[in-house]
């Protein structure tokens, strides 16, 4: 359910999200829209973003890696950690780092999510439709921010088939396909689609991850979905774990991911109707704190902040509060930024 002037009276109101008592007025409203049967979207956030200056990258050398994220479904961390259903998932969070106190950023359904994983804002958007109904004019997202360093990447969408997947068929949704939304990769010109220019070559089935994988031809930035059955959404908790217990050790066994790579392996929103807001979070690595349980209070922001310096990137260029946003600093043993060393 979902009331969009309530969630725009809301956004009004908390403004600031860096102010504590604009964070308690957050968690009323929160409170208040779940005992009336609605999701929290109180996050929603249209904004124009700086735009992204073309400069090379400036990676600390312990981040030589690649970055790889795996995106699960509508779980919150209740019931995936401790779960005996998630064996594989439960031994990754015990030697690696658990974001114990992360959050999405206020927004549902999933769209809007992935779209602030990979921009730092939502732009409106408080749906899961296709590409069609939402032309993203936005060129300061993730991809923009890494070719205008010099740098590669690439969306590997599990059953998708076709690159590009504009529109939801069969296992594969666009609405966990964020990169598809933006017009500067779809090629959108006000009338048609153009993926040829540019999305074809960058938003892949994940059939292509293996055949990348031993090419030694990764890119620096690694966005996967899996389809709808092995990511949580249809399929069980346990069907998703197995899913990952294959997949996830051919990262870890290569050099983009031992020579300073990271994988960070986290759900869209949590679990439950409304969607709850407090889905779990591991991030995987060799710099990596084993063991590792975070309390600190890290968003969508917080960990698309982490992956930009990284990859020494400039933080958050849709964010007109960047330098509030914390990244995710104590979950590592090495930092995060050149300026940190």
């Amino acid at each position: 359910m979902r009331h969009t002037a309530q969630s725009t009276a809301i956004n009004s109101l908390v403004f600031g999200r860096g102010d504590t008592m604009f964070a308690s007025m957050r968690h009323l409203l929160f409170i208040a829209l779940a005992s009336a049967g609605c999701a929290n979207d109180s996050g929603n956030t249209d904004v124009a973003c700086q735009p992204v200056t073309p400069a090379p990258a400036t990676a600390p050398s312990q981040w030589r890696g690649t970055v790889f994220t795996i995106v699960m479904e509508n779980h919150s961390r209740g019931e995936i950690l401790g779960n005996k259903s998630a064996p594989f998932i439960n031994q990754l969070a015990a030697q690696n780092a658990v974001a114990a106190g992360y959050h999405d950023s206020y927004v549902h359904p999933s769209e809007p999510n992935y779209l602030w994983m990979v921009a730092g804002e939502n732009f409106g958007v408080l749906d899961d439709d296709d590409p069609s109904s939402h032309h993203l004019a936005s060129s300061s997202h993730i991809a923009d921010q890494i070719e205008d360093a010099g740098l590669t990447w690439k969306a590997y969408e599990e059953s998708m088939g076709s690159p590009c997947g504009l529109s939801s068929h069969g296992r594969y949704a666009a609405k966990h396909d964020p990169f598809v939304f933006f017009n500067d990769i779809n090629g959108w010109d006000g009338s048609a689609f153009h993926p040829e220019q540019r999305c074809n070559d960058h938003v892949v089935d994940y059939s292509q991850f293996d055949t990348d994988l031993a090419a030694h031809a990764l890119p620096r930035y690694v966005f996967i979905t899996p389809n709808l059955d092995d990511d949580m959404h249809d399929g069980s908790i346990a069907q998703g774990d197995a899913w990952l217990q294959n997949e996830i050790p051919k990262i870890l066994g290569d050099d983009s991911f031992s020579n300073g790579g990271v994988l960070f392996l986290l759900w869209d929103e949590g679990g439950g109707s409304p969607a709850s807001d407090d889905p779990p979070f591991i991030a995987i690595s060799p710099n990596a704190q084993q063991g590792m349980v975070s309390k600190t209070p890290y968003d969508t922001s917080s960990y698309l902040k982490t992956v930009e310096n990284m990859l020494g990137l400039a933080a958050l260029p849709c964010s007109a509060k960047a330098d509030t946003v914390p990244a995710m600093t104590d979950v590592f043993t090495v930092p995060l930024t050149t300026s940190s060393l």
